[in-house]
């Protein structure tokens, strides 16, 4: 895929440019965005990498993410949205519509390289780029009412909040509370959005009342009763004195839990004998130093920051948000698997561990992601039983730059990569097993992988893969960063034919 245009700026570059859309005029919010648009956005012919939303991931029944290289044909500048012809996608085996309608315009990164001459690809993605910052961000459902006016002002209170919530102003619990917030009133939007699409779809008229299906106006008025009932609460946060009035509270609050080291049971009810035996499991295992709560709630369970969560009923979905200095197990078992579509299941970093779980990856692209630090993973299974196939492209876990991963008699099963180690990323397996995948482990010069007693087999690509830099010597780099124990079985057994090298590919993503 080729080069895009990226930008760089600081909060206060950014609050000045979006202060200037919202003073240009008194117009609704989509009105200021379509008239900065008309300027400066080109209205046909040029390229770029088109980053589907999950939206039309689900349409397409695509995995997400999911990235097509795409040349405009029109642009509505009303709806803010374009009218694409799909040139090319990043992975062949992922087949997309050859025109597709109605693509928003944040969801597109205009190409470095243009076919049209005299395309102003470069204004046209900094405006892009703001404008996708705002809805990313700042944007809240509520400013697409009717005749509603966004204020500069507001514009600006977001903002503050933004800093605060990225300059570890704000507690790590009370933001990710805010971000729940935020996420919950987005989903409730998307929802109606869909019900509403669906109506389209079925070419129901609106006003025939007749022809709604049963649930229809029932659904619609749980959304908007969910989304009138956010808006207070949101309130809380955006108004800064009301902040920091609320946030003072808050961290006394959070001091006094911080000091206590919380350890959250999660069961969703069961018989008495099953209590009976799960607090027997929790009397051994919990501390007198540590605090016990059950919860039935994962997600009101985990927003406590505990350091140890136990797992006590069989499957669980688990919320969208990053997780640090944490332990995940369980009682006699149970399945973690994502609520709806997104990146991946688990967003980890500092000191963790992930034991006696298994680990779904049917709505994720990735089962867990660990940013920085160490983790431990002990007796979990790791597969993709969804309908697709490992040509998807899935991954198993991805360990990031700075990540120390120690990986024990663990199982990874139909992934397109089940264990993906960056440049600088340590990851040791040990007596792990790597069946049906696309490429077993995908490591890049820098990385370390380290196995002892692993097997991997029935790869329909490569059982492993090392991909060296631009610059690096593929005869003197070659497998450095491997080291694979004699009592591993890799493949057939030939290392030779079973390790590929290859020189990285100048794409980006």
């Amino acid at each position: 895929m080729p080069a895009v245009y990226t930008f760089t700026h600081n909060h206060s570059d950014i609050l000045n440019a979006l202060v200037e859309v919202f003073s240009i005029g008194r117009g609704t919010m989509r009105e200021q965005w379509t008239t900065q648009a008309e300027i400066l956005v080109e209205p046909v012919g040029w390229d770029a990498l088109w980053k589907l939303s999950k939206r039309f991931c689900k349409k397409f029944e695509v995995r997400f993410p999911c990235i097509a290289l795409i040349s405009v044909m029109s642009v509505d500048f009303e709806e803010l949205t374009a009218d694409v012809d799909v040139l090319s996608v990043q992975h062949e085996s992922v087949s997309l519509p050859e025109r597709v309608t109605n693509v928003p315009l944040i969801e597109l990164w205009p190409t470095v390289k243009q076919r049209e001459e005299f395309v102003n690809a470069e204004g046209t993605a900094q405006f892009i780029d703001l404008m996708r910052f705002f809805y990313e961000n700042i944007w809240m459902p509520w400013d697409d009412q009717d005749n509603k006016v966004l204020l500069p002002k507001t514009v600006e209170d977001r903002m503050s909040l933004w800093l605060e919530l990225h300059n570890g102003s704000i507690p790590n619990s009370v933001a990710r509370s805010i971000i729940m917030l935020r996420n919950s009133a987005i989903n409730a939007h998307e929802k109606l959005r869909e019900l509403d699409s669906s109506l389209c779809d079925g070419g129901i008229a609106d006003d025939d009342d007749s022809l709604l299906p049963s649930n229809y106006i029932s659904q619609c008025a749980v959304m908007n009763a969910n989304l009138d009932s956010l808006m207070p609460k949101w309130s809380l946060y955006e108004d800064p004195l009301v902040r920091e009035h609320y946030l003072a509270l808050a961290r006394v609050k959070w001091q006094e839990n911080k000091s206590k080291r919380n350890v959250v049971a999660l069961w969703q009810g069961g018989s008495i004998n099953e209590f009976t035996n799960i607090s027997t499991c929790l009397r051994a295992k919990v501390s007198k130093e540590q605090n016990l709560m059950i919860m039935v709630s994962a997600e009101e369970g985990l927003s406590l920051d505990p350091e140890e969560v136990v797992f006590c009923s069989s499957d669980y979905e688990v919320p969208e948000m990053p997780f640090s200095r944490i332990s995940l197990c369980t009682f006699n078992g149970a399945t973690l698997r994502a609520s709806e579509m997104r990146s991946c299941l688990l967003m980890l970093s500092e000191d963790c561990r992930v034991q006696d779980l298994t680990l779904n990856c049917a709505l994720v692209n990735t089962i867990i992601v660990m940013r920085a630090g160490e983790l431990l993973i002990r007796n979990c299974k790791l597969s993709d039983d969804s309908l697709n196939c490992q040509s998807d492209f899935a991954q198993g876990i991805v360990a990031m730059s700075e990540a120390k991963i120690i990986i024990e008699n663990c199982t990874f099963e139909n992934f397109y990569s089940g264990l993906v180690v960056h440049e600088g990323a340590q990851v040791e397996l040990r007596n792990c097993e790597i069946k049906r995948c696309g490429v077993g482990i995908q490591m890049y010069s820098g990385s370390h992988v380290k196995l002892h007693a692993t097997a991997i087999s029935d790869c329909t690509e490569q059982s492993i893969r090392c991909e060296l830099g631009p610059n690096a010597d593929s005869k003197t780099a070659g497998m450095d960063g491997l080291e694979v124990a004699s009592n591993c079985k890799i493949g057939a057994g030939n290392l030779q034919k079973e390790v590929l090298i290859v020189k990285q590919d100048n794409i980006m993503s």
